[in-house]
């Protein structure tokens, strides 16, 4: 499967405190040209912030460098920390696509039955078929092709967020073969 894949890595997350982070972005605009999926699904529901913050220094070194040296060897990708919150008890994160990068490794700080699932998107019919779903739980680490529609069905919890490793230049069955081989 092209979309996505748990991965058996354990990451060590550090304490921190993100109240000084720099903010990278906040992704909540449904009119973007990524959420153009959004425009297409039937049921809207309000969108949920996503909140990403620039992970600094030392924390995001000691992170990349629990990556397999056979990753880093190809590309040291950004960190982020990634933090949503609901507005509304029927809040989600749209279908929609990342902009800025090919492939994630998304590592759950904070989850409670949220819902990840991509899709194929038929530009032709403007439908998205469902390709597969999964509920990550704490601690977890996900390989994700973010250059394919997903979204988030968001929990009767007020937050969900996670450590992203995010990948400009490896697609996703690249780096599924680095892993996999480590």
């Amino acid at each position: 499967m092209n979309y996505f894949s748990q991965i058996p890595l354990q990451f060590k997350i550090p304490d921190f405190d993100t109240s000084s982070w720099p903010m990278a972005q906040v992704a909540d605009v449904p009119n973007r040209a990524r959420y153009k999926y959004t425009l297409w699904e039937k049921e809207l529901a309000p969108p949920t912030p996503l909140h990403v913050y620039a992970v600094p220094e030392p924390y995001a070194k000691e992170l990349v460098l629990q990556l397999p040296q056979a990753v880093l060897d190809r590309e040291v990708p950004g960190v982020f920390y990634m933090r949503m919150e609901k507005p509304h008890p029927d809040s989600t994160v749209p279908p929609h696509v990342d902009i800025g990068r090919r492939t994630a490794i998304n590592v759950y700080v904070n989850c409670a039955q949220e819902i990840t699932e991509f899709f194929d998107a038929n530009e032709e019919t403007k439908t998205l078929a469902s390709k597969g779903k999964f509920i990550a739980k704490e601690g977890e680490a996900w390989l994700l092709n973010v250059s394919k529609p997903h979204a988030v069905r968001m929990s009767k919890t007020n937050l969900r967020s996670c450590i992203s490793f995010s990948f400009r230049r490896l697609r996703f069955a690249e780096l599924n073969r680095l892993l996999s081989a480590s």
